[in-house]
């Protein structure tokens, strides 16, 4: 009997190894300010762009911080990061998309047409890659998203 149990515990073993964690955005996510179109930024995502999303459900709402004063920007241009360290921000709401998380895919719909983008964990943030099959509206580039975990204020 313990062979039995020895045996179907070698064969499973590589199953449960090689299982992974489904990715699933949850909130608000920004964009990393200093990465290229498919290099990961080499400041670990400590910067962030001004430009992000908040997933709720469903639905990617764009959002872009308004509140920033930063001037480290790429191309000198102010406010248009942020420390992703900082407590608070104030942001101005945009169009929302319909999203699909499936099997650490997020599969965006635009205009008619669903775009996939493969999710990679990383340490600092998550890597989001366009599926070879691409929408007429989608481009080469990766993005690197970090989650947002202050507060958060909506203005109109």
């Amino acid at each position: 009997m313990k062979n039995l149990i020895l045996i179907l515990i070698l064969m499973l073993l590589p199953k449960f190894a090689y299982a992974k964690e489904n990715l699933v955005l949850k909130g608000y996510w920004f964009e990393c300010e200093f990465s290229e179109k498919t290099v990961p930024p080499k400041d670990q995502c400590e910067m962030l762009d001004d430009d992000g999303f908040n997933f709720k459900g469903n639905v990617a709402i764009n959002v872009k911080n308004i509140s920033s004063k930063e001037t480290k920007c790429k191309k000198n241009k102010i406010g248009q990061c942020f420390q992703s360290n900082t407590k608070s921000i104030n942001v101005t709401v945009g169009r929302s998309d319909q999203v699909k998380f499936q099997d650490s895919n997020l599969i965006l719909t635009f205009l008619g047409c669903s775009q996939k983008f493969k999710l990679k964990n990383y340490i600092n943030f998550i890597e989001a890659i366009p599926d070879k099959k691409k929408c007429f509206w989608t481009g080469k580039k990766h993005f690197y998203l970090k989650k947002f975990d202050g507060s958060v204020n909506i203005k109109k």
